[in-house]
This record gives structure tokens, sequence and C-alpha cells, in this order.
């Protein structure tokens, strides 16, 4: 007589129906197609998803300094779910100085290692199945974001015509990539 085990491992097992339908990442697609060229011996500087060469693009000195004295102090835990209170400060303060902008250090930023999670983080937490979601075309997951709350896109060619902030007929999330996949992002409800 089978076990239970080897009956279920050999069944086919159904997914739910967001799961059926999911697509594969775009960007990590053309990651493995940068590095196919790079396989082959093409000169490419691969920008896709975020692990540069340090070859091509060294550590500056002082960051490297940084991270070894950090490691040479035993900071090499996670840090806490909401970011290092002294960085959230830190950035505070440049919100202030640089942009007249106050926000709490304390309830107001939020820093972690990736965007992704804080991204889908800040969807789940707005937005429910069925609702518009604004985002700019070309970005980073947003369509995958989408899917997976089950809310309806709203894609908007991004440049400087789009003016997506001004979109206040549908709960909308927006957000601008400054670098690497870094973002803020805006709720207008």
């Amino acid at each position: 007589m089978e076990s239970t085990l080897t009956q279920t491992k050999s069944q086919d097992l159904e997914v739910s129906a967001m799961a059926e339908n999911l697509i594969g990442s775009e960007i990590l697609k053309i990651a493995g197609e940068v590095n196919e060229k790079i396989r082959k011996g093409e000169k490419v500087y691969n920008f896709t998803v975020g692990d540069f060469n340090p070859e091509i693009f060294p550590l500056p000195a002082e960051l490297k300094a940084e991270i070894i004295s950090a490691y040479n102090g035993n900071q090499s835990n996670y840090p806490p779910a909401d970011g290092v209170l002294t960085l959230r400060q830190s950035v505070a303060k440049y919100l202030k100085n640089t942009l007249d902008l106050d926000y709490s250090p304390q309830s107001e930023i939020l820093i972690a290692g990736g965007s992704r999670p804080i991204i889908y983080a800040a969807y789940r937490a707005i937005l429910n199945p069925g609702e518009s979601v604004i985002y700019p075309v070309p970005s980073w997951n947003n369509n995958h974001y989408v899917h997976l709350t089950g809310a309806k896109p709203i894609e908007v060619a991004a440049g400087p015509e789009s003016n997506l902030l001004h979109c206040a007929r549908h709960k909308t999330l927006q957000v601008q990539y400054l670098r690497n996949k870094a973002c803020w992002i805006y709720v207008i409800l």
C-alpha cells in the first residue's frame, strides 16, 4: 500500500488561480540575456539587477572602509525591520535641509535592504482587489504587484508629460526610481 506522501507526490497538485497566471520577471529575463552575452565574451556593463561587477564599478574607498569597520565591530546581523534609527534620522535631516520636508524618523521613514518587499507591502496595505493603481512604465515589477493584489493596472508612459500626481480619481501608487530600484512612494487617497 502506498503511503499518503507518495500518493500526494504522484498526483497533480493544483495551485491558486493567481499563481496559475504568474508571469516571469522581465528584468530577470533580460539579466539572463545579458549574462549570456557576457559568457560569450561580449563587453557588456550589466545594470540589470543591481549586482554590479566590482572590477568595473569598485566600491568607493570610504564605503568599503565603513563596511569593514562595521564587520570588525560584529555588526553582521540583520538590521531592525524598519531600518537603523541613525540612518532614518539622517534621511529625515536630509529631507528637511534639501526639500524643507518634515518626516518623523520614528514613524514615517522606512529603510530596507531592497525595495521589492517595501513596494509590495505598500501595494498590500493600500489596495483592495479591483481598485485601480496608476504606475509609470517602464518600472520595476509594478505589473507583478498589481497581479498579486488583484488590482487593476493603469500604466502611464514615463516622461515629463505624464504628470502622474494629478490622477486623483483613483487610489494611486506612484513610484519614482532614483537609482537602481531605490524609490519614493506617493500615495493619493
